[in-house]
């Protein structure tokens, strides 16, 4: 591959993502016809030149699919599956581990951290309060390590936050490992303003919370980080590891 080809395909990717990362930071909503020039033009420079083999293509795209997947069940947003996707379709030739997969892992980075801080958090400071929560439905083991307790009153006036500790009305809680992407932010806020309403719950009360997370700017660190990462370091690593 030519170093001309090749900054192209950088360039048409990085524009992209960051353009994509900062709808992904303002609104969390990214228009699917972002995506469509930067694919053409990837496609259309590898086959040019020959790039696509069955192996390495299979590999590449398998990140890509393992989040389709992921997307069909509601578990991720579509975004993330078609910026991997661009990242596997750009990058189809490796050495060691393809370039989709490396930046996936490394834009698991923050989230993992965070789920790490939240683990810290529920375990020293607010262990007697999940402990009182009575869940009907679901388990308080999810809050442990996916969210984080506000008030209603903080809930309602942030921004991308979701509960995971819904009232049922009955003096119990649901309790969710996540939220559907289908969800629409008003729309829980003004069901939880139901149940004040109704005196289930107070404006103080505390309740879990889970942040819907900018993952396309995570991919766009981790395309980034993926690209400086020598292959044979990668390598080495393995030959340690053995």
């Amino acid at each position: 591959m030519t170093i001309w080809l090749k900054s192209v395909i950088i360039a048409s990717v990085a524009s992209t993502l960051t353009y994509a990362s900062l709808r992904d930071l303002r609104n969390r909503e990214i228009p699917e016809i972002t995506w469509l020039p930067s694919l053409a033009i990837v496609v259309i420079l590898n086959v040019l030149h020959g790039n696509y083999d069955v192996i390495h293509t299979a590999l590449s795209l398998l990140p890509a699919a393992l989040l389709f997947a992921m997307a069909i069940f509601n578990m991720i947003g579509g975004a993330d599956f078609l910026a991997v996707l661009l990242i596997g379709l750009a990058h189809p030739l490796f050495d060691v581990l393809p370039i989709s997969l490396l930046a996936l892992l490394y834009s698991l980075f923050i989230p993992l951290a965070l789920m790490a801080y939240y683990v810290i958090l529920n375990s020293v400071k607010y262990r007697k309060q999940i402990l009182r929560i009575r869940c009907i439905r679901g388990r308080r083991f999810y809050l442990y390590f996916l969210g984080r307790p506000v008030s209603i009153v903080e809930f309602l006036n942030s921004k991308f936050m979701y509960p995971l500790t819904i009232p049922s009305g009955t003096g119990g809680f649901i309790c969710r490992p996540s939220f559907s992407i289908d969800e629409a932010e008003e729309a829980v806020k003004a069901e939880i303003m139901e149940f004040i309403d109704r005196g289930v719950i107070r404006r103080n009360d505390l309740i879990w919370v889970t942040p819907a997370m900018p993952h396309v700017a995570f991919l766009l660190i981790g395309y980034v980080l993926a690209l400086i990462t020598p292959q044979d370091l990668i390598l080495q690593v393995f030959k340690l590891m053995t």
